[in-house]
């Protein structure tokens, strides 16, 4: 077996016992046994669990990152579109990683000084500064510092992301269908107010 192969496996492996045990309780062994593996074996690719953690934070802000890239390719500045499809994307995300996705915002559990979690954060932030400030070009909430917009819409997103994930959205019957990507236009709509 090749190391990159076993370490792609234990990351893996890695998602599925917190998928069942949940963070707290997702332990290495547990996660070297999954792959077949002794437990001194993931010493071989991270230091100890927060290893782990991080390389598997640091592989959601890189997936992250591709589709958000892929998401607004094509799509126009103006009117905040591609703000819009950015966020869809994010909560798209949550949805369809969520383990990865808790992992990557649990700085606890991670080696919050490891220099690729740090660089992998930071290009998904500076990815949704430029987003913001594009459409802010064209005049969508223009008034607003691009930072504040930036994070109050990305707090907005991250929330919506959340509720989602957890089934919040549906947890209390209304009769009124919950459509996220409609939420999400909703918020591209509220932050150009802000403006």
């Amino acid at each position: 077996m090749r190391n990159g192969d076993l370490r792609q496996r234990l990351l893996r492996a890695a998602e599925q016992e917190i998928a069942t045990c949940g963070l707290a309780k997702a332990s290495l062994r547990a996660i070297a046994r999954r792959v077949g593996v002794s437990h001194q074996a993931t010493a071989h690719h991270f230091d100890d669990r927060a290893g782990l953690f991080t390389a598997l934070a640091v592989e959601g802000f890189e997936l992250l990152l591709d589709r958000t890239r892929a998401a607004v390719a094509g799509v126009p500045a103006e009117g905040g579109q591609q703000v819009v499809a950015s966020a869809v994307a994010y909560v798209e995300f949550a949805a369809s990683r969520p383990t990865m996705f808790d992992v990557m915002f649990r700085p606890e559990l991670l080696h919050a000084d490891d220099p690729r979690l740090g660089t992998a954060r930071l290009a998904h932030r500076m990815l949704l500064r430029e987003l913001v400030g594009a459409a802010q070009a064209t005049g969508w909430a223009a008034s607003v510092p691009t930072e504040e917009l930036a994070t109050v819409g990305w707090a907005a997103v991250h929330g919506l992301a959340v509720l989602q994930r957890d089934a919040q959205l549906t947890a209390v019957p209304t009769g009124v269908e919950v459509d996220p990507a409609r939420l999400v236009a909703q918020v591209g709509r509220a932050l150009d107010a802000l403006g």
